[in-house]
């Protein structure tokens, strides 16, 4: 795998990670008691668009990248997907790891070296 690729997997892990974040944050405003139409307004006022383009952008990014790439190689990098949603939501939400998400984010890295990335 060359530096374009690498850096185009990471292209994609950050889209998905940040559209799931930007959803998370969006879904604290979505109103969902006072009808399907101010619900549907409260989805598009927020950051919930921009969210959406980058959670189902980041799919056709990564069958770009598919094309030159072993699966296995770009699956091992797309499990920082979830490592970088752990550490957006400490950081950027405010949201406190169990101590099973942190082994697990642990051992998704340990699985990363393993692989031999």
């Amino acid at each position: 795998m060359n530096i374009r690729e690498f850096l185009m997997l990471m292209g994609v892990v950050t889209a998905s990670a940040s559209g799931q974040l930007l959803l998370r944050c969006g879904a604290a405003s979505w109103i969902t008691q006072r009808g399907i139409s101010r619900f549907i307004f409260s989805v598009l006022k927020g950051p919930s668009p921009p969210a959406l383009l980058l959670v189902l952008g980041a799919p056709l990014l990564y069958w770009k990248v598919l094309e030159t790439v072993p699966l296995s190689q770009a699956f091992a990098v797309t499990a920082l997907t979830g490592i970088l949603i752990q550490i957006g939501g400490r950081f950027l939400l405010k949201e406190k790891p169990s101590r099973r998400i942190i082994i697990g984010a642990l051992l998704c890295c340990a699985g990363i070296a393993i692989w031999g990335l």
